[in-house]
């Protein structure tokens, strides 16, 4: 799944996003997991919120989305920015195929839930393992089976600004772990509308950890997402920080 007409919106109506409070948060967890610098590689990157601060902070950054959309953006902020040593690279993210390894990869704000089920979700598990070094680290956020059966649901939002209103509504098919999202961006300025539908898939926390072990990958850390303290059985949000099982003995 990729965005589409959205991506054009996704920062205009993101704007609550703390990127800074994750951006520190995943700069901890990483040194925690021996990783203070090098190449880091943020996979679905969007408009590279992320990557231009790890940019920022000295690292190597390698910045993988499959959207056209989303990537025109991140170009347009690269130049403006005039950011250019971010290497950015059009990629499916289970498709992966990377010049060398990568000390940190990182992949965050649900990515992981818009992958086309657990098949595609332990396809690039399997492609983190396989690039990443071997005292690497791999930082990644996932919703969780609350949140969609309890938060998101059939939920309808509506986002009203000057010069964009957008419709979100939630579909739930528990049955099947997935979430339906349909998306109406009225464009103000150009007399436009446009609609997008995509899903959104969930899992157990034991079926995540199975694909993780089955990658070689295993958990150093799992907080919550949102307030970064231990998870329980209202966490919205995953955080996983992973190492290779090697790492371990």
């Amino acid at each position: 799944m990729s965005y589409k007409e959205f991506s054009y919106f996704y920062d205009y109506f993101n704007y609550n996003a703390d990127y800074d409070t994750l951006f520190e948060k995943i700069l901890e967890l990483a040194k925690e997991g021996g990783v203070k610098n090098g190449i880091v590689c943020d996979l679905g990157c969007g408009t590279g919120e992320l990557a231009f601060r790890f940019n920022d902070a000295g690292f190597d950054v390698i910045a993988v989305d499959y959207s056209d959309e989303m990537l025109d953006v991140l170009f347009d902020k690269r130049d403006e920015l005039e950011a250019y040593e971010i290497q950015i690279l059009k990629q499916d993210i289970t498709q992966l195929d990377m010049f060398g390894t990568v000390d940190l990869f990182t992949c965050t704000f649900d990515t992981v839930n818009h992958l086309e089920g657990a098949g595609a979700v332990q396809q690039l598990f399997d492609k983190v393992s396989l690039f990443m070094e071997p005292k690497g680290v791999f930082i990644f956020d996932m919703n969780t089976r609350y949140k969609h059966e309890n938060i998101l649901k059939n939920e309808v939002f509506d986002f009203i600004d000057e010069e964009a209103d957008c419709h979100w509504q939630n579909t739930l098919f528990a049955d099947d772990y997935k979430t339906k999202i349909s998306i109406t961006i009225n464009d103000k300025h150009a007399g436009k509308e446009y609609s997008e539908e995509f899903f959104e898939y969930y899992y157990d926390l034991e079926t995540v950890l199975e694909m993780l072990n089955k990658s070689g990958l295993k958990v150093k850390k799992l907080i919550d997402g949102e307030t970064f303290a231990e998870i329980n059985g209202e966490t919205q949000r995953y955080l996983f920080m992973v190492k290779k099982e090697q790492e371990n003995g």
